[in-house]
């Protein structure tokens, strides 16, 4: 990851790719040999766009400020694996009627969601109507070494026995649950509109008014929430945001 305008966001940015991250070429050749011939992704290309902060969204000039919601999260609300148009917040804007900002980054931690939504905050005035926060994981956690412009994304994903060592710590420590509800707390105290949290299913919620991820396919990828799972969300998120009177 990297800083890009004050924000953060993926190395890619400026890019058009057909494959990212979890979704490699190699891994969809293997799907072409295993998935049934009327498989969607056989005939149906992706397109990973990313704009000057390295986010899969349009440019921030280009953002209707007077009618938009503002999402964040990571590789589930950026829509690895999926076209764009399959991607939750994509469905879900489209179903309000507003315009809006996806900042959410593959790999990101609860540190990246907070930087970039306080940031979003303090340099625009004019505030979403919205914000759907995507909490990720509690333990991954962005390194950056000394002399090193870019960040490491980290999680339970990796390998170095160091790091397995750091992560079995915090979470044995509390420190990871501390950290997570002086982030909830900080975004909640600062952000003055509405917030809807979205928590994989695997994961424990925040609170009681978030809206719980239930899986019901696959992406591209065959890792990721597929075009039915994105859709489902949408429309909870939609009725659930009904109910606040925005």
């Amino acid at each position: 990851m990297i800083f890009s305008n004050g924000f953060i966001g993926c190395k890619y940015k400026g890019l058009r790719l057909d494959f990212c991250s979890s979704d490699t070429e190699e891994k969809f050749s293997v799907n072409l040999e295993t998935q049934p011939e009327d498989w969607y992704y056989r005939t149906t290309a992706i397109e990973y766009k990313y704009n000057d902060n390295g986010h899969r969204s349009k440019e921030i000039k280009d953002v209707d400020f007077d009618n938009y919601i503002l999402f964040t999260g990571c590789s589930h609300t950026e829509g690895i694996g999926l076209e764009l148009e399959k991607t939750y917040p994509y469905k879900l804007s489209n179903l309000l009627n507003v315009d809006y900002y996806n900042m959410a980054v593959e790999g990101t931690g609860i540190d990246v969601v907070e930087y970039n939504t306080l940031t979003w905050f303090a340099k625009f005035t004019k505030k979403p109507k919205l914000v759907i926060i995507q909490w990720p994981d509690h333990s991954r956690f962005l390194s950056q070494y000394q002399g090193y412009e870019n960040f490491i994304p980290n999680g339970t994903w990796a390998k170095d026995p160091d790091l397995e060592k750091f992560i079995a710590a915090s979470e044995m420590s509390g420190f990871y649950n501390a950290r997570k509800n002086i982030s909830y707390r900080l975004i909640h105290k600062v952000l003055d509109v509405p917030i809807v949290g979205v928590y994989m299913s695997s994961l424990a919620s925040y609170d009681a008014t978030s809206v719980s991820v239930r899986r019901f396919d696959k992406a591209r990828d065959m890792q990721h929430s597929g075009i039915l799972t994105n859709e489902d969300i949408a429309n909870r998120l939609y009725r659930h945001i009904k109910t606040l009177n925005i």
